[in-house]
């Protein structure tokens, strides 16, 4: 059991940036640093209960960050982690402590334990104008991948008359977002000029720490869903959308290894249905939802309201899981690796479009497999061969977190249909062996 204190944030005025010190009961400590100038405008309209589930989230990215999981799990993956947050409103927050412990838990994959102590922070006092004077419709997660950028343009396609309010955050430890969010804002203003602002995209990183970070980012969404509640709320917008397509919010377990814990659920419905509950909870009127959970991430390109727009700069989108390590990629230069489950899913979207994107490596180039370099190849291929009944799936789905379950018939058809993508897209690319290896 990791025992970790997360100490009040404190602001410095001369850099902008916020800083939460996390510290574990032997030693260690991290301090996780936020870009919170650009958010000031908002944090000063906002209640406490907003501002505090923002800086919680920011708490659960850092020790997601900086507890590994290789030296500290208890069972090869999952983390027993006993946290105390600093909140200004004890019964309000113990209010939801189950709720954000069972979040906290499913979103990471590990066994949450929280409980929470009387907060000091004060907020800086001085007067700031807000940049965004318009009024938004909506608040859209943009980050730089495929799927929220057609959320981006499905929105602002088809409501002419009404504006879209973008937000985003990155970590300089991971590299490429950032860069991929600003080439595409610029896009986006050339095709929509004036139908939407952006904030400028929110650093949040583990700036010191004593210990060997954690690689995994199992907790981004709900950051993302922190700074977008921060924004929304400051200007009273009540909607936030996840643009995420339902294969990838599902993330059905491809093998029994990939099963619960070690499955990444950063916008399963599980997941923001929680998160609703607990602003319902805080008093917070806001509603998350995901338009897209119902489709493929091929539907999501075929049916995108301006597909023609779409096409023209689908390549400036990044989809790639694993980007930073080029040392095995066949094509160094690529901006995708082209084997991870991510750019898996991507190419077999984009079967009915010109493809431009480059990626590292080809599926046939992958034989004899190498365990480590072609790991969700062969998982994925191995998923394809199995013979699956909708009872199956069924049955699958509930033991990987569904329970909503008037939408499990849906969700089980989703399956169904990212089943035949992938196989269309083996049919088209694999050769000899890579297709009998998927049954084909």
């Amino acid at each position: 059991m990791k025992k970790i204190k997360v100490h009040p944030p404190i602001y410095d005025i001369k850099s902008g940036n916020l800083r939460i010190k996390l510290t574990e009961e032997k030693g260690a400590s991290s301090t996780l640093s936020v870009d919170f100038r650009t958010l000031l405008p908002f944090v000063n309209l906002v209640e406490n209960q907003t501002r505090e589930f923002f800086f919680l989230t920011c708490s659960v990215y850092g020790i997601d960050r900086f507890i590994n999981r290789k030296h500290h799990s208890v069972d090869g993956w999952s983390r027993e982690l006993q946290v105390s947050f600093p909140v200004s409103d004890l019964q309000v927050w113990n209010n939801v402590k189950e709720d954000l412990e069972d979040l906290f838990s499913f979103l990471t994959g590990d066994y949450w334990i929280i409980d929470f102590y009387k907060s000091d922070f004060v907020l800086p006092e001085f007067d700031l104008p807000l940049d965004f004077k318009e009024e938004y419709k909506q608040v859209s997660l943009f980050s730089g991948g495929l799927d929220s950028l057609i959320g981006a343009i499905d929105f602002l396609s088809k409501h002419p008359n009404e504006r879209l309010l973008l937000a985003s955050h990155y970590d300089p430890q991971m590299k490429g977002p950032k860069g991929d969010q600003e080439e595409l804002l610029k896009l986006l203003d050339k095709q929509y000029e004036d139908l939407f602002d952006a904030v400028p995209s929110i650093k949040v990183t583990l700036s010191e720490t004593t210990e060997k970070r954690e690689t995994t980012f199992r907790s981004r969404s709900i950051l993302f869903i922190g700074i977008a509640l921060l924004i929304s709320q400051g200007k009273n917008i009540q909607d936030i959308i996840v643009p995420e397509n339902g294969s990838v919010s599902l993330n059905y377990p491809l093998s029994s290894s990939r099963r619960t814990s070690c499955s990444t659920r950063t916008t399963h419905s599980f997941v923001l249905d929680k998160t609703n509950l607990v602003l319902k909870k805080l008093n917070i009127l806001s509603n998350i939802s995901n338009p897209y959970e119902f489709l493929t991430k091929g539907e999501m390109v075929d049916n995108c309201s301006d597909l023609e727009f779409l096409k023209q700069i689908i390549s400036f989108s990044n989809s790639c899981g694993k980007r930073g390590h080029r040392r095995s990629w066949t094509n160094r230069s690529a901006t995708h690796c082209g084997v991870c489950m991510p750019c898996i899913y991507r190419q077999a979207s984009l079967l009915n479009q010109k493809d431009f994107t480059s990626y590292g490596s080809h599926i046939n180039s992958l034989i004899p497999f190498k365990k480590k370099k072609t790991q969700d190849v062969g998982v994925c291929l191995d998923f394809l061969n199995k013979s699956l009944s909708k009872d199956d799936i069924k049955i699958e789905l509930i033991v990987n977190g569904i329970k909503n379950l008037s939408k499990l018939d849906n969700y089980v058809d989703v399956i169904c249909r990212t089943r035949a993508e992938l196989l269309n897209w083996v049919g088209k690319n694999g050769n000899t062996i890579i297709k009998s290896k998927a049954g084909l």
